[in-house]
């Protein structure tokens, strides 16, 4: 990054201070030979450089905008010669343009937010926002410099990363959620507040020593008991986007926590594959006898009632046949028929056997059984494995579920298999 123009008319600039920085300055004054100061201010970049904006101004109106008793907009907005230049530099430093404006001509959007200060401690490499408190910042920025944000894709991220912190909050039986306090120079940084955050921070900083250093992801993640689908979708929307991802704790005691975009890329590989032999609990099914599952498909696909009173079974054995229903892709989670499911009310018995094997083949639970078998299909599994293959993919089953679950599995296997 080269934020300075060489041989320019601005004069021969030297960095003053930096207040502010993440992948290189982003708030800095800087002097010239003639001892003429400019605040530069970072605004925008593309695929072969940055884009800022300098005010020129007395050491008096620096001094008050480092003292905190001005704001950093106000330098813009009011400038003391009405004279701000946008300034252009090659990421190479083979390349610049100036050109020159009033303060009445530019976006205002382009100027700091209302309200942000150079801090008044003496500790000019910060910035400080006053009267309202946050507790972390998120840092989003690309691995190449080259390369604008996306603010779709940034959208995608702050989701998925609130998802994981309320995910990580509910295993602590902490009910908290972030709320976003405002935005700062930089890449694309975002404070945050939470009401309990200090009680989460222990375990963040676990989550992302899970994800940076731990050699087995998955399991590492099923002790934390932290949802594992959650942290696939906050990993997934890091490697889509091509960010790298910067927890910064605006707490004492705490540094901040990085997760680069090779580093999600591979701990997200680390947990595919190990899910190739892993399954949660929540996608085994309990309902031994298929003919009342394809009843029940039936009748909700004709939108009949469905209930214990229509079945002849009890309460509890309806949830688990909806279950075993959904677990097939018939049924989506509202229990309400898929486009599978209707078409399999129209389908001849033995057709009904034959998309059932094809459904329960590529069902989580079903290919997490066939790749412990070392197959292909169903028909590679062995016979009354069942038992065996839930005690080494399911461990969160306790012996007794275990033992229900898998005379399901082994009923399933001996009617389906054949029909793959």
């Amino acid at each position: 990054m080269y934020p300075l123009p060489i041989n320019s008319n601005l004069g021969r600039l030297e960095i003053y201070r930096i207040y502010d920085e993440y992948d290189g300055p982003k708030l800095f004054s800087v002097v010239n030979a003639l001892q003429l100061h400019y605040l530069v201010y970072w605004i925008d970049e593309n695929e072969n450089g940055d884009t800022w904006l300098y005010v020129p101004m007395s050491k008096d109106r620096l001094n008050e905008l480092e003292s905190g008793n001005r704001s950093l907009r106000d330098a813009y907005v009011y400038p003391e010669e009405n004279r701000l230049f946008e300034v252009y530099t090659a990421y190479d430093g083979s390349d610049f343009s100036i050109n020159e404006y009033s303060a009445e001509t530019l976006d205002p959007e382009n100027f700091p937010p209302a309200g942000f200060h150079i801090s008044s401690t003496g500790d000019v490499e910060s910035i400080d926002t006053k009267a309202v408190s946050s507790d972390h910042e998120i840092h989003i920025s690309k691995p190449s410099k080259r390369s604008k944000l996306d603010l779709d894709l940034i959208t995608r991220v702050l989701t998925a990363w609130s998802d994981v912190y309320e995910k990580i909050s509910s295993v602590l039986d902490i009910n908290d959620r972030l709320t976003p306090v405002d935005a700062r120079p930089g890449s694309f940084i975002l404070r945050l507040q939470s009401n309990r955050f200090s009680e989460v921070l222990p375990t963040i900083n676990d989550f992302f020593g899970i994800l940076n250093n731990s050699d087995d992801v998955h399991d590492a993640l099923i002790r934390s008991e932290i949802d594992i689908d959650v942290v696939k979708e906050f990993l997934s929307t890091l490697v889509d986007s091509d960010y790298d991802f910067k927890l910064n704790y605006l707490v004492d005691d705490f540094s901040g926590v990085l997760l680069e975009k090779e580093q999600a890329k591979n701990a997200l590989n680390r947990i595919l594959e190990a899910e190739k032999t892993y399954v949660s609990s929540l996608k085994v099914p309990q309902a031994d006898d298929l003919k009342r599952v394809f009843e029940v498909v039936r009748a909700k696909a004709s939108y009949e009632v469905v209930n214990a009173e229509t079945l002849g079974i009890t309460p509890r054995q309806v949830a688990y046949y909806l279950h075993a229903c959904r677990t097939l892709g018939y049924l989506n989670k509202s229990n309400m028929p898929t486009a599978a499911g209707m078409q399999f009310k129209l389908l001849s018995q033995e057709q009904k056997f034959v998309s059932a094997a094809m459904r329960f083949q590529s069902s989580d639970c079903g290919w997490a059984w066939i790749n412990w078998s070392n197959g292909k299909t169903l028909q590679d599994i062995p016979e009354d494995s069942a038992l065996p293959f839930l005690y080494d993919c399911v461990p969160t089953l306790n012996e007794n579920t275990a033992k229900r679950r898998s005379r399901t599995l082994n009923a399933w296997l001996r009617i389906l298999r054949d029909r793959t």
